[in-house]
């Protein structure tokens, strides 16, 4: 592999590429239950919310680089394949671009850009020790995601916010896991809800319960399809799974299933656009 393409490949997994692409559908799933049919503007609010998701994915590993140089060498920058300034600005210029790109939408986007762009910057910049917060700003921009796609259509209905909400709550759930998972890696350098209270498995279970009731809720509320009930339950069932391995002292399973959960209420959000 030549220099040029190990950096390039480098760069790709500062943005972690897997994450962009599902906060792009998240926002395709938000444009076209709002009824967006311009599919130029759906491409646009696709790409903003892969910029910026990228932005602040490398923007957290400039932030983080001591402790990844600790926990992981294989990073882009503890490898130093990537230096940290050259990280800081590319995250800077992808924030950048996503902004930009988010005028040629409209105003309520670009406002919704802006600020999920500041919370991903200022939460590793000034209270990434505090990682509970860092919770709440990753479950938020998972679920601003939806929110964003249907501001880029021109309205923003009931039905997205209720799925986002949904979204949100079970993304809280799993970061949670994930400190669970780290407790011992995090300790000593950041502070997280397992370390502060023995009821944070606690706090996992009722926020799958709160996501699971809201997104069944908005089954009979919003008259929506039986197919997207079943995967809907099916999700709840996995999250269930990923509770009771939790419990169960198997934080890394639980993990690997409430992945797999998301996966599978991602794909009854899409089926919420068919009635």
């Amino acid at each position: 592999m030549t220099g040029l393409a190990e950096k390039f490949d480098a760069f790709a997994e500062l943005m972690r590429l897997g994450n962009c692409f599902m906060a792009g559908i998240a926002v395709l799933i938000g444009y076209f239950l709002a009824n967006g049919t311009d599919l130029n503007l759906a491409l646009i609010a696709f790409g903003v919310s892969f910029l910026v998701c990228g932005a602040g994915q490398a923007v957290n590993d400039y932030f983080d680089a001591k402790i990844d140089a600790k926990l992981s060498k294989k990073r882009p920058i503890p490898s130093k394949r990537i230096l940290p300034q050259e990280a800081l600005y590319f995250s800077l210029a992808l924030f950048l671009v996503g902004i930009l790109s988010a005028i040629f939408i409209n105003q309520m986007a670009l406002a919704i850009a802006i600020i999920m762009a500041l919370l991903l910057f200022a939460y590793p910049a000034f209270m990434n020790k505090i990682k509970y917060v860092g919770n709440v700003v990753v479950a938020l921009g998972t679920a601003i995601t939806f929110v964003f796609g249907a501001a880029a259509a021109g309205n923003i209905p009931a039905l997205v916010v209720v799925l986002a909400l949904s979204a949100f709550f079970s993304n809280m759930a799993r970061e949670i896991t994930k400190d669970i998972e780290d407790l011992k890696k995090d300790k000593g350098t950041k502070v997280t809800l397992p370390m502060k209270t023995k009821s944070a498995k606690h706090f996992v279970a009722l926020y799958y319960i709160l996501a699971i009731v809201l997104g069944i809720g908005a089954f009979s509320i919003f008259a929506l399809s039986y197919f997207y009930l079943l995967f809907t339950v099916l999700g709840a069932l996995v999250f269930a799974y990923a509770v009771k391995a939790l419990y169960n002292k198997k934080p890394i399973q639980s993990q690997s299933l409430s992945k797999k959960g998301m996966l599978v209420s991602l794909f009854a959000f899409i089926l919420a656009g068919f009635k």
